[in-house]
């Protein structure tokens, strides 16, 4: 299966500052960079590679875009039979601790520049503090595919996690959600898309995000 890879295309704005709930053991407007929404696209990289970006929250709330990388695939991807498309959505804070991602794998049989049948899984990751608090999964929910013989596949997956713990009691200010679009053609190319909304963050944090 032939594919080709094209620079991602990253854009990425912050929409507004969001004042703070009433709660007196909630974050001020002040320590936090607002609500952003963060998105990329790429068509899949070359088999037994996989494409990696990653953007930061920096100083004065900016936001950083790294540059596009073509990674070697991880051994496990590279050795399974039938390798699927993986995607992955991964928000990181300031201390490298990963706080909420949407993972998805997604594989496709094709014949006559159609697709004969696929299938996509999704799972998710949140991170928990030792006292029971930290970040929760609120829903995790997923559609798509085609029936038959189809030019092109696309699977949607969507995760929304929220977040009551030491940095904020009420479980009313941070609020994570991902969004991965996979589109795998009868020609065997794939592509992949993906969001991350940020209620609230903060500087520091990073979103790491790619495909292969």
């Amino acid at each position: 299966m032939r594919r080709t890879f094209v620079a991602l295309a990253l854009a990425a704005a912050a929409v507004f500052l969001a004042p703070g709930p009433a709660a007196a053991s909630a974050p001020t407007p002040d320590q936090s960079c607002g609500t952003l929404r963060l998105t990329g696209s790429s068509p899949a990289p070359p088999a037994g590679k996989a494409v990696r970006q990653s953007v930061t929250i920096g100083p004065d709330c900016q936001v950083i875009t790294g540059p596009a990388k073509v990674v070697a695939a991880s051994p496990a991807a590279r050795t399974a039979a039938a390798a699927p498309f993986h995607t992955y959505s991964q928000m990181y804070d300031c201390c490298g601790i990963v706080m909420t991602a949407l993972y998805t794998d997604s594989t496709a049989t094709t014949a006559g520049g159609q697709v004969t049948s696929s299938s996509s899984t999704r799972s998710t990751h949140n991170n928990r503090e030792p006292w029971n608090a930290g970040w929760s999964l609120v829903s995790a929910t997923g559609s798509g595919g085609c029936a038959g013989a189809c030019p092109a596949a696309e699977y949607n997956h969507h995760a929304e996690f929220s977040y009551q713990g030491i940095f904020d009691a009420t479980g009313n200010w941070y609020y994570n959600v991902h969004d991965s679009k996979v589109v795998l053609n009868g020609d065997g190319t794939a592509r992949c898309e993906q969001s991350v909304t940020l209620r609230h963050s903060f500087i520091g944090w990073n979103w790491v995000h790619g495909c292969g």
